[in-house]
């Protein structure tokens, strides 16, 4: 008889890779390595448009994307949910460059413009904020 996984076996998976091997391989450079392999990433799982995004972010396992704010060329989302609280709890320099680098090719993709982002980790909330940033002048194609 198989042995039954905990509840919470996907999620120690997660911390396991995320917060401990990958940042042991990638050493100083995790950042910026991570960010081109969320960009590699939305390249192969591409949303159809920006209401696609929270699900997608739900099915990767990268927590609860919310957009809070939005100017002409500005996006501001926050990343919340379990896995996040849990890789914070655990590792409070966790790095969350993968999901930026992600959220950024997303909407380069969809707007057609060239786009980039940063995050800012919020220890004390338990929450990311991604800041997405398009340039009209550099459209794709």
């Amino acid at each position: 008889m198989a042995e039954e996984l905990p509840k919470n076996a996907s999620l120690d998976a997660i911390l396991l890779l995320r917060d401990q091997l990958l940042e042991n391989l990638l050493g100083e450079e995790i950042d910026d390595i991570l960010y081109w392999a969320g960009k590699e990433l939305a390249r192969q799982k591409h949303a159809h448009s920006v209401n696609d995004l929270p699900a997608m972010f739900d099915l990767f396992s990268f927590g609860t994307l919310t957009l809070e704010n939005q100017r002409k060329h500005k996006l501001e989302y926050r990343l919340t949910g379990e896995v996040v609280e849990e890789r914070l709890n655990h590792h409070s320099s966790a790095s969350f460059a993968l999901e930026t680098g992600y959220l950024a090719q997303q909407l380069q993709v969809i707007d057609q413009i060239y786009t980039e982002a940063i995050y800012e980790v919020k220890v004390r909330k338990k929450e990311v904020w991604i800041t997405v940033q398009s340039d009209p002048k550099e459209p794709l194609s």
